[in-house]
């Protein structure tokens, strides 16, 4: 319900709720982008149980590479796409039949690390492989956890905040701050820039208002 309006890209860990988002006929409108660090993490659970985990752990570290390079690099998302085509798919494509033939070995199979992070792969495989056809998105939700530790961390000062719109009031303005942190705005200064045109009644684009795209 809170995704209903919602049209973009979303990453996400692997809980199977996000799946939903897999759906094209139902979410044509949304991208859904999984996230290589917890695909990553299975496989190195599974490296002190069987040392070929250390080849995908390989691989995906190669993933990153790129991205550090294209950030670097200071590429606009059109570019980034065109890079990650031609550098990353191929990357994708030896993950994935590595994957496959690791599925078909019944000993590895039996390992229950190694059978937990190949089955967790192939299982997020379409939403992991999605980051290649859209320069804005990051191949992690990273990004997004470490957000929400400010979240968590101010859990109980929420707890005394009065009422339902209270709450929502407070979640608009967290929100509206951290947007601000994310795109290296002072706070101060865009609340003050939001307040006085308000206050003016001056007409202007709100879109160009979001923190995304304000200029200071």
């Amino acid at each position: 319900n809170f995704l209903k309006e919602f049209s973009g890209y979303i990453s996400t860990d692997g809980y199977v709720a996000y799946s939903i988002f897999d759906d094209a006929g139902k979410y044509p409108d949304i991208v859904h982008i999984g996230c290589w660090v917890h695909c990553r993490r299975k496989w190195i659970d599974a490296l002190p149980t069987d040392r070929r985990a250390i080849d995908m752990i390989n691989m995906i570290a190669d993933l990153f590479r790129n991205e550090i390079t294209f950030k670097a690099l200071n590429l606009k998302p059109f570019q980034i796409e065109d890079r990650r085509k031609k550098r990353s798919k191929p990357i994708l494509r030896k993950i994935h039949d590595a994957v496959v033939m690791m599925a078909t070995d019944i000993g590895l199979m039996a390992n229950e690390m190694m059978r937990k992070a190949v089955n967790y792969t192939l299982n997020q495989w379409k939403s992991l492989q999605n980051f290649i056809g859209a320069g804005l998105v990051e191949i992690s939700n990273n990004l997004c956890e470490q957000r929400m530790k400010a979240v968590k961390l101010n859990l109980k000062n929420c707890q005394n905040i009065g009422s339902e719109i209270a709450a929502e009031n407070a979640a608009f303005m967290f929100s509206v701050t951290e947007s601000c942190t994310l795109n290296n705005i002072n706070p101060e200064n865009y609340l003050t820039k939001l307040l006085t045109i308000i206050k003016d009644g001056k007409e202007v684009d709100k879109v160009q208002l979001l923190p995304c795209y304000y200029k200071e």
